[in-house]
């Protein structure tokens, strides 16, 4: 129903370059798979952390009411 958008990635090559094409070329390609790499592990570990933190925090809180709960109808 809802799907997530995909990130875009923006490949930037130069048109007029003094560089030749093999150096830029082989430049590029370590620099963005190290990019892409960084990208994905720095994601997934975002991503894990905050959904464990936010249902630890929900199931405290829930404790927490019923708890308190228990005093103001006694």
């Amino acid at each position: 129903m809802l799907s997530k958008t995909k990130n875009r990635t923006f490949t930037y090559q130069p048109r007029f370059s003094t560089k030749t094409k093999t150096a830029i070329s082989s430049t590029d390609d370590t620099f963005v798979s190290s990019w892409t790499k960084e990208q994905k592990k720095s994601r997934k570990s975002r991503t894990t952390i905050s959904i464990k933190v936010l249902l630890l925090l929900l199931v405290l809180l829930l404790i927490g009411i019923y708890y308190l709960e228990t005093f103001i109808i006694e």
